[in-house]
């Protein structure tokens, strides 16, 4: 805290006087106490100390000293003698209080106090750091929090008070501020205005600091194409976040979806395709933005497939296009058509279908394939990022083809896929998602 100087003066520096001076006059006061008493030997008495008066937090600060310099005296002094020296370091310990009243019963100090002067006019002040919106404003809305329990903290006390109960100020405004700020370091700050004081009180980031923000975009209902122009809007927009402390980030992850969220239904094509996003916030030096956008009406997929350990299939293209509908039920239902083109023989294929969700990601429809003009049944369980998922269509005369898969990144998927109609009916697709 910084050292008072006189009415309209700027305190320069944090602290007013090292806990250590304080200590070291208590020392002095204790050698003292012991030179007036004759060098009085026998084993220390065992003290308690109660100080009324002053704030609770001073209390516990005033009793600690007391019972430093009781701790000195030896337990044959008299409890007149010893009320008596009590009140005499007090008065020179305790700057800005005088003493009312010292008195000694069954081993309990009681001390009273009250403050010198008219007591000093308060106001604290506690500055935002050098960050923006969005994290800005819910730094803002945290320290509004904090702002009753501060000024009652500092209300009435002599400035004078300073000089020894800096460190246990700083350690109070700690304890005000870290559950509703953690991992901004407080600086302390005072200077005199007119007829009041102003605590002034700066924040500052301690590490860990969140270093990067990677967001990460997943879809089933959109083309992985569109995916990357929504990622680098938010890489770009999320760069406040960078600086700020992780433990911090954790506990306003809530927020950050929330933002990030309305963010993104700001989009175009969000907007054009009626989806809805859904982000999931995880704080950390490399912290993880993954959002999963998905469109209420439409579903828009492409991809492009390679085969290996089959001589039956070499690659494919494929499109999907499905448009949403509300039943009365409340499964999901989805008509769609696909176009699938073989790259061996270019042999086109096109298919009709209509599918449920009766949960999740699990499909289960039928459709109509125009290569072979014959109904399947089909159960999807659709592909999330690094999960496994699987899918599976049989045709009306018993012949069918399956895969289970594995989503390794936003582009590629790995399957291991079966297929009854070909001679070499096992083997490995990787798709790359449009």
């Amino acid at each position: 805290m910084p050292q008072a100087m006189r009415a309209d003066s700027t305190l320069v520096s944090e602290s007013f006087s090292k806990q250590d001076k304080y200590l070291f006059k208590s020392w002095v006061a204790a050698i003292f106490i012991a030179a007036t008493l004759l060098m009085f030997t026998g084993r220390a008495f065992a003290y308690s100390v109660d100080a009324d008066g002053v704030p609770e937090w001073l209390s516990l600060i005033i009793e600690r000293s007391i019972s430093a310099v009781a701790e000195r005296m030896p337990e044959s002094q008299s409890d007149e003698n010893a009320e008596k020296v009590i009140e005499v370091i007090s008065g020179k310990l305790f700057d800005g209080y005088k003493v009312d009243s010292v008195s000694i019963s069954s081993g309990v100090i009681k001390i009273s106090l009250s403050p010198e002067k008219t007591q000093d006019k308060w106001r604290v002040e506690v500055q935002t750091p050098q960050i923006q919106d969005p994290p800005l404003q819910w730094v803002k809305a945290d320290i509004a929090a904090t702002e009753k329990l501060l000024n009652e903290l500092i209300q009435g006390l002599p400035v004078e008070a300073l000089n020894w109960c800096d460190a246990g100020l700083k350690e109070e405004v700690i304890r005000i501020l870290s559950p509703v700020l953690p991992g901004w370091k407080p600086t302390l700050m005072v200077h005199s205005e007119k007829e009041e004081y102003i605590m002034k009180i700066s924040l500052s980031p301690e590490l860990p600091l969140v270093l990067a923000v990677n967001p990460t975009l997943t879809s089933n209902s959109l083309p992985t194409l569109l995916h990357e122009d929504l990622r680098e809007d938010l890489m770009e927009r999320s760069s406040p976040f960078i600086g700020i402390p992780i433990i911090w980030a954790k506990r306003h992850e809530k927020e950050i979806n929330v933002w990030t969220e309305n963010f993104l239904l700001t989009r175009g094509i969000v907007e054009r395709t009626s989806a809805e996003p859904k982000s999931s916030f995880s704080a950390g030096q490399v912290s993880q933005m993954k959002v999963n956008v998905e469109s209420r009406h439409y579903t828009i997929a492409a991809w492009a497939a390679l085969y290996a350990g089959t001589q039956d299939k070499t690659g494919e293209i494929g499109v999907h296009l499905g448009r949403k509908l509300k039943t009365f039920s409340r499964w999901n239902m989805e008509i769609y058509g696909e176009g699938i083109i073989e790259l061996q023989d270019w042999d086109p294929e096109g298919r009709l279908g209509l599918r449920w969700s009766p949960w999740g990601d699990v499909w289960i429809g039928g459709e109509w394939s125009t290569k072979d003009s014959m109904w399947w049944g089909r159960i999807n369980i659709e592909p999330r990022m690094h999960k496994p998922y699987a899918w599976l269509r049989w045709r009306e005369d018993g012949e069918y083809n399956a895969a289970v898969g594995y989503k390794a990144t936003e582009y590629i998927s790995f399957e291991l896929h079966y297929d009854s109609r070909d001679e070499d009916s096992i083997g490995l697709r990787m798709l790359g998602n449009l």
